[in-house]
């Protein structure tokens, strides 16, 4: 009896997979048909509009035959023409290798580091696109975006903008384009967080960790640095991150075409004036200075409790140097940076 079952059984596998060779040879012919895959689409919604779209007969084969090759998880987003005859294994191939437009925002990236990349790239074209797009022009996607609701309504996506390996489509509008970057920050951020910290902090706390992304070359130094700007906030003294004065430079010459860096910093840069400037300006600043990762906001979760007011990084190792007080900061000094 069994051997007879595995018999039946083997003889309707023959049989699908013959019929499936059959249906997948059929071809279909497309006059300059347009077919988008957006980034977020899953396999399951890309076959549904395959069949609606009549690039497929039947989305059920296509939907097996996809999965028993494979190819199901290659599909990447994109814009594709298909313009001449196609069978199921032509239309899969096309859509594995059109990979629309890929950039990478690396993490420490700042507004107009990310915008700068966007035009280079050729996916916006004008400058201050993004970086001037502002947190109001987002109130109907506080649904679905709830970070956003306490927000200064006139700040940009500074902080938001998620690093990460990105597929936009051409002709994307801005507003398609900041949704990738807020579903990014969605998925990998504020859904992991979500339940352990109230929306209202968040923007704090990612304020906090772009500062320690800029300062720390070492992420286990993060935990004393946030230690350090709490320490200085209660005794209500000036933060002086010099991290602030690069963003402030970087700012000023992307606003003036200059290339965007920082350069060495100079006591003259510690009187620029900006609300950035936290050698003129006490307490936190209002606004993320570059865009993070989960790994660097998650430490801004945790707290810890030293006696540090001042750090320095050794130039040779990188690693941070604390002290309690302004004379063992002053050694520091001396023994590292002179």
């Amino acid at each position: 009896m069994k051997k007879n079952l595995k018999i039946i059984f083997a003889t309707i596998l023959i049989l699908v997979l013959i019929l499936l060779k059959l249906i997948s040879s059929i071809q279909t012919k497309l006059d300059n048909k347009e077919f988008v895959i957006k980034p977020g689409d899953n396999f399951l919604t890309i076959a549904s509009n395959l069949k609606k779209d009549g690039i497929i007969k039947d989305k059920n084969f296509f939907v097996v035959y996809a999965y028993l090759n494979g190819d199901y998880a290659k599909i990447k987003p994109g814009d594709y023409i298909f313009n001449g005859e196609y069978n199921l294994s032509q239309i899969l191939k096309k859509l594995k290798n059109n990979l629309g437009i890929t950039v990478t925002i690396p993490e420490g990236f700042n507004i107009f580091q990310v915008e700068n990349e966007l035009i280079k790239q050729g996916i916006i074209e004008e400058k201050f696109i993004l970086t001037d797009y502002k947190i109001i022009n987002l109130k109907e996607d506080f649904i679905k975006y709830p970070f956003l609701k306490y927000v200064n309504a006139e700040n940009n996506l500074e902080g938001f903008l998620y690093p990460n390996t990105y597929y936009f489509l051409k002709d994307m509008s801005i507003k398609n384009i900041i949704y990738v970057f807020l579903d990014n920050f969605k998925n990998n951020v504020y859904d992991k967080i979500k339940n352990e910290i109230g929306e209202k902090d968040i923007y704090d706390k990612l304020i906090l960790a772009s500062l320690t992304e800029k300062e720390a070359y070492f992420r286990e130094d993060i935990p004393e640095i946030l230690s350090v700007i709490q320490n200085r906030i209660d005794k209500d003294m000036p933060l002086q991150i010099d991290a602030t004065l690069c963003y402030i430079k970087m700012q000023n010459n992307y606003l003036n075409d200059k290339i965007i860096d920082c350069g060495e910093l100079t006591n003259v840069d510690k009187a620029l004036k900006s609300n950035y400037n936290t050698y003129l300006n006490k307490g936190m600043i209002l606004n993320p200075i570059c865009n993070v990762n989960y790994d660097t906001f998650r430490l801004t979760l945790s707290k810890t409790i030293t006696d540090y007011l001042y750090y320095i990084t050794d130039p040779k190792t990188n690693i941070a140097i604390f002290a309690k007080t302004l004379g063992e900061h002053n050694e520091n000094i001396k023994k590292y940076l002179r």
